[in-house]
């Protein structure tokens, strides 16, 4: 996703504990000091890490634009999975729409096995990622949704509108016992939506830290969506989508 496992690694330490010396970073990652300086000068580039004299702690004021690396450090366990389960669904010479979210990053590997597929998504890293792996890769244009790695705008909404996919593979902040998918950012909510339309086949992703919350912006329903796929059994309302 445009950074390493170690490197997702070092911004886990160094979140937890606000700031982390090169030589502390190298005993925990068992890695060489020198290697330890080039992660953190990439990640510095990325604006993911203030570096020190001897050091590096997370930005005060960045939580918009590390949003989408922090979290890929978080339930990688059950996204692995769920991203295992939801292979299942592709085929060759798919055309393939992923959402900006950390959950569908994680379908990547399992995109590069397959033959002639072609990726779109309003993801920046995401895109990288794709194209690392050899996929073909289409970048939906935009402008950057609150200073993210994430597009939307008049821009995105065009360019989603003169495509029409196989299948689409997205996830969201929160998923009601009453099965209302919804996020707490309107912008990223609402290209979500346009991206629904423009997609034969709809995927939703949703690991199961997400259960039975709210967010402020509803985007559909289980109701609406062709498969949802999780890490474990969800005891909400689910009548329509197919469980894989």
């Amino acid at each position: 996703m445009g950074i390493s496992e170690r490197q997702n690694e070092i911004l886990k330490i160094i979140g937890e504990d606000t700031y982390v010396s090169v030589n502390e970073l190298s005993r925990r990652t068992f890695t060489s000091p020198s290697s330890i300086r080039r992660d953190l000068t990439r990640l510095e580039n990325l604006g993911l890490v203030n570096r020190s004299y001897g050091g590096a702690s997370l930005p005060e004021i960045n939580g918009r634009v590390a949003g989408f690396y922090n979290r890929l450090t978080k339930s990688i366990k059950e996204k692995r999975l769920i991203a295992q389960k939801a292979s299942a669904l592709l085929k060759s010479g798919q055309s393939i729409l992923l959402d900006s979210s950390t959950t569908a990053s994680f379908m990547i590997p399992y995109i590069a096995k397959i033959d002639s597929a072609v990726v779109f998504t309003n993801n920046l890293e995401i895109a990288v990622s794709a194209i690392k792996q050899g996929i073909c890769t289409h970048c939906i244009g935009g402008s950057s949704i609150n200073g993210s790695v994430s597009l939307g705008g008049s821009q995105a909404y065009k360019a989603l509108s003169d495509i029409s996919v196989d299948i689409m593979f997205f996830s969201s902040q929160s998923l009601s016992i009453d099965g209302m998918i919804s996020d707490s950012t309107e912008e990223e909510s609402y290209v979500r939506s346009v991206m629904l339309e423009r997609a034969n086949k709809t995927v939703f992703l949703c690991d199961s830290t997400k259960f039975n919350t709210k967010s402020l912006y509803t985007l559909s329903s289980l109701d609406c969506i062709d498969y949802a796929v999780f890490d474990r059994d969800f005891e909400g309302v689910v009548t329509k989508a197919t469980l894989i």
